[in-house]
């Protein structure tokens, strides 16, 4: 009975991967595989180190307190903003490159919800708002609430990193010192740790950075927890 099953397994499998490969006609089947089974990232493998990922869409009256207290600790951070945002302040754009931040993309309109073409788009608009503003290409793509498997489909489409969070700080709610508690609540090497450009976020962000080198880790970008 187990040898009839196992015998079943295999031939489905067999059958399941010469679909693939005669539907794609120029990936072998093992490629596409892995492609369906690609995701987002949500955490690097740097050593001692921790990302700030600050989400920047149309509730953003704080970025520019953000800037100068990272400006202030010599901390570079990621920028995620819509392609909104940067074609409507394309001087804090400019002003986020720079200062050495990396600026990633959340696409062109934070309240998007459309299939995969659409989100293609979506994607490109972004980028090409961003570039625009600032000059600079982004390399990665958070997205947010959006779909996880449409927004990984596009990045791979675009050749963008899909990341999303390790800790959301969820900075619309409490106080500073309510934020800074969320994010040294035993941090992890290599997290990338989520904010938004809160009043309460900015007042948080020096005693975050602080709280997280007494811990051992510095605050960097994504891009550099993820190439280690």
């Amino acid at each position: 009975m187990r040898l009839l099953r196992n015998i079943a397994i295999n031939l489905a499998l067999i059958i399941v991967i010469g679909s693939l490969y005669f539907a794609t006609n120029d990936k072998d089947a093992m490629t596409v595989m892995a492609t369906l089974n690609a995701g987002p990232t949500y955490r690097g493998s740097a050593k001692g180190a921790v990302a700030l990922e600050i989400a920047v869409s149309w509730d953003a009256s704080a970025v520019k307190d953000m800037l100068d207290s990272l400006k202030t600790m010599g901390v570079a951070a990621t920028f995620a903003v819509t392609g909104e945002y940067a074609r409507d302040n394309p001087e804090l754009l400019a002003r986020m490159a720079a200062e050495g931040h990396e600026i990633a993309t959340m696409g062109y309109s934070a309240e998007f919800d459309g299939g995969f073409k659409e989100c293609v788009r979506d994607v490109q608009s972004s980028i090409e708002a961003i570039e625009e503003a600032c000059g600079v290409t982004p390399a990665l793509y958070y997205s947010a609430k959006r779909s996880v498997a449409t927004s990984s489909r596009t990045a791979r489409k675009l050749g963008l990193e899909h990341v999303l969070c390790t800790v959301d700080l969820r900075c619309a709610n409490g106080t500073a010192e309510d934020i800074i508690i969320r994010g040294l609540n035993e941090p992890l090497e290599g997290s990338i740790i989520l904010l938004e450009p809160t009043k309460e976020a900015a007042k948080a962000l020096a005693g975050l950075v602080e709280g997280l080198l007494s811990k051992g880790l510095r605050a960097v970008p994504v891009g550099e927890v993820l190439s280690k």
